[in-house]
């Protein structure tokens, strides 16, 4: 039976994030305006409504200081404290995240960060119904590409990775803690399984191929001036890869129509997310030049490195700064931002991954977006935010 909005009140957890800031923006809106009369907004900074560039709504409550790596009792101590109404909550959605630099580290954090928030939770919500994991493509293995077999289209029902290999993904041990956390209580839990994800954060964020990109353009626009041509910074290979991007509004609906229909999606059921296209880089990336002023071309003789592009971005440093300066841009953030994972998705995500959506069609979820479109409109708020000129 699908929730009723009288009384739903949504936490999201990792909420300047690409996932969470759009799980925060469409819970106000989707499926309609009265479906949440509460939605508090975990983020691990302070930041404000007006930076967050979340839209003006009585409803939102962010709040800062919950730290996921303090005991259970000081969690729940912080919920109580620095939230409203937080024994009242109905619905978590969890995308809280702390990189690492080994595998054991990355696989014992995150667990950790799970385990804690949600049995802080069940102690102090006693109307939690559902929970929803965001896991995503590692999940099939993608990062061991090298030394597993990809075969798409990649489903739910794949099998987890084999040792030792599945003891370095650490979704595997989230779902399981949810599972035996779950299988005593009256809520139910979902995990949703995204592709890349393409979308906006108010900040940095450590994984955001759209962040990168929209630095990357734009600095070679003021580097080359506009109309220069720009080869794809990968492979040939990589340049015709098909993949099935996820922007962060598609992500985000699935994950509150999960939410909101536990007894068609929860169980611990799993649910692939995209944007209902197969697509291709040699697909994309003339569009995404244009939307900058630019002309893209294929790949080059050889690939860019990652000390190429890294480099790219810290010899025009310059550049950036007299830009952020002249067009009134927030400061710093290029500096921060990760260029290997975009590195990686370019250039290393060199194999077919492309994700099977039947799952989530069976259950009702229908929505879709050209992939061109979900990087543009991203770009439209990058700017908006005063993140790229």
């Amino acid at each position: 039976m699908a929730a009723s909005g009288e009384s739903n009140h949504a936490l999201v957890f990792g909420a300047s994030g690409v996932s969470g800031w759009a799980i925060t923006k469409e819970l106000l809106s989707y499926p309609d305006k009265s479906k949440f009369r509460q939605v508090t907004a975990l983020t691990n900074r302070p930041l404000s409504l007006e930076d967050s560039a979340l839209p003006p709504d009585s409803r939102i409550e962010l709040a800062s200081g919950v730290d996921l790596t303090q005991s259970v009792e000081d969690v729940m101590n912080n919920l109580r404290s620095k939230t409203k109404n937080i024994n009242t909550v109905t619905h978590v959605f969890f995308t809280a995240y702390i990189e690492k630099g080994d595998y054991q580290s990355l696989v014992d954090i995150n667990t950790q960060l799970l385990r804690t928030a949600i049995s802080a939770v069940d102690q102090v919500a006693p109307k939690l119904q559902a929970v929803i994991l965001q896991t995503g493509g590692k999940y099939y293995g993608v990062e061991f590409a090298g030394e597993l077999e990809i075969k798409p289209p990649l489903k739910e029902t794949k099998p987890r990775a084999p040792s030792p290999y599945k003891e370095k993904i650490f979704y595997y041990n989230q779902i399981d803690a949810l599972k035996e956390m779950s299988a005593k209580r009256s809520w139910s839990f979902t995990e949703v399984r995204p592709d890349v994800i393409v979308g906006f954060t108010p900040g940095s964020n450590y994984m955001n191929v759209t962040q990168g990109l929209g630095f990357y353009l734009s600095l070679y626009r003021e580097v080359h001036g506009k109309g220069a041509e720009v080869p794809f910074p990968g492979t040939p290979k990589s340049w015709k890869n098909k993949h099935t991007d996820t922007y962060q509004d598609i992500l985000a609906r699935l994950e509150i129509h999960a939410a909101l229909n536990q007894d068609k999606c929860g169980g611990g059921r799993a649910f692939n997310a995209a944007d209902g296209q197969v697509t291709t880089w040699s697909e994309l990336w003339s569009g995404l030049c244009e939307y900058f002023g630019l002309v893209g071309a294929g790949p080059g003789a050889e690939a860019l490195s990652l000390d190429g592009l890294q480099g790219f971005a810290t010899e025009n440093r310059g550049v950036w700064e007299k830009v952020e300066k002249e067009r009134g841009l927030k400061a710093g953030l290029l500096e921060k931002y990760s260029w290997g994972f975009l590195w990686g998705v370019m250039v290393g995500f060199d194999f077919d991954r492309e994700f099977e959506l039947n799952a989530c069609r069976e259950v009702g979820f229908t929505d879709t977006i050209p992939t061109l479109q979900g990087y543009t409109t991203s770009f439209e708020r990058m700017r908006e935010a005063k993140i790229i000129p």
